[in-house]
């Protein structure tokens, strides 16, 4: 506060004398100006150069820190999508495996499937084969049961061969 006093009451004066001075015989006062503006100047750069000069150095220091912070932003984020790609790789990777041991276990499963269809089918097969060959057994022993117990009836005893043939296919038809 002191400086800018002292300085205002150092610069009135020679602001006041400057330019209410008169110019006689022509001349010009071009020298006393310049000197009182190379006062004022030297006055200024005595109390205004050193904060300015701060203010530069705090600003460009400012500055650095602040580009210091975005380039560590910068590399922190370049390491962590980086991080990124490699996970996203590995997973990648993990699904190609785990589709590949879908499709052979798909595989697998079909043919095992396959088989045991095959078998099951082969085993019906057989099964109703061998009710076929069960109804047909008891059909026959039904009609042969049938066929003798009418020639012991009576009057089939007579019959000759062709008859009885005959006879006998009715029934099994």
């Amino acid at each position: 506060m002191r400086k800018i006093l002292l300085t205002a009451a150092l610069s009135l004066p020679v602001m006041l004398f400057a330019s209410g001075a008169e110019v006689s015989n022509g001349g010009t006062d071009f020298v006393p100006r310049l000197v009182n503006f190379i006062i004022f100047v030297a006055i200024l750069y005595y109390f205004a150069a050193e904060p300015i000069k701060n203010f530069f150095k705090g600003r460009t220091a400012e500055i650095a820190s602040q580009l210091e912070e975005v380039q560590n932003r910068l590399k922190a984020t370049k390491k962590a999508k980086e991080d990124a790609l490699a996970e996203y790789e590995a997973a990648q990777t993990t699904a190609e495996e785990i589709i590949e041991a879908a499709k052979k276990e798909s595989q697998l499963l079909a043919r095992k499937l396959d088989e045991q269809l095959q078998n099951e089918l082969e085993n019906l097969e057989k099964l109703q084969e061998e009710k076929m060959e069960v109804e047909k057994r008891q059909l026959v022993r039904k009609t042969v049961a049938e066929v003798l117990s009418e020639l012991f009836k009576g009057d089939a005893i007579g019959m000759d061969e062709k008859k009885f043939v005959n006879l006998i296919m009715k029934k099994v038809a």
